[in-house]
């Protein structure tokens, strides 16, 4: 792939990553936007209301989408920072495939959880 797109989905990302992460601090951590709007939510940071979340599939969905938009945001965003200042084309070959090894297990990792509560 070209690094033009890649850049460009670099920067689609970043904007992922705003709107989906302002959608999960409003809908676990804003209570109050809640009570203002006249919801009434216990305690959305309670661990039932976790476990709540955890078993609809839009929450999963946004959890998982997060996770892989943030993980590849970052990690080309440090593959280009360690590019620069490695001066050849092998050690940038390694830095790559390093990093996209470490980009699979972390994703694999991370998503094990939501997916393990929501088929539970």
């Amino acid at each position: 792939m070209g690094t033009a797109y890649l850049r460009l989905v670099q920067l689609v990302t970043g904007v992922l990553v705003a709107v989906l992460l302002s959608i999960h601090i409003v809908l676990t951590h804003l209570d109050a936007i809640f009570g203002f709007f006249g919801v009434d939510v216990a305690e959305p940071t309670a661990w039932a209301s976790m476990i709540e979340r955890a078993s609809q599939g839009v929450f999963v969905g946004l959890y998982v989408a997060l996770l892989a938009c943030g993980l590849y945001h970052a990690i080309y965003g440090l593959r280009n920072i360690i590019l620069e200042v490695t001066p050849s084309i092998k050690t940038g070959r390694i830095v790559t495939w390093a990093l996209i090894v470490i980009g699979v297990v972390v994703f694999i990792w991370g998503t094990y959880v939501p997916v393990a509560l929501f088929t539970s």
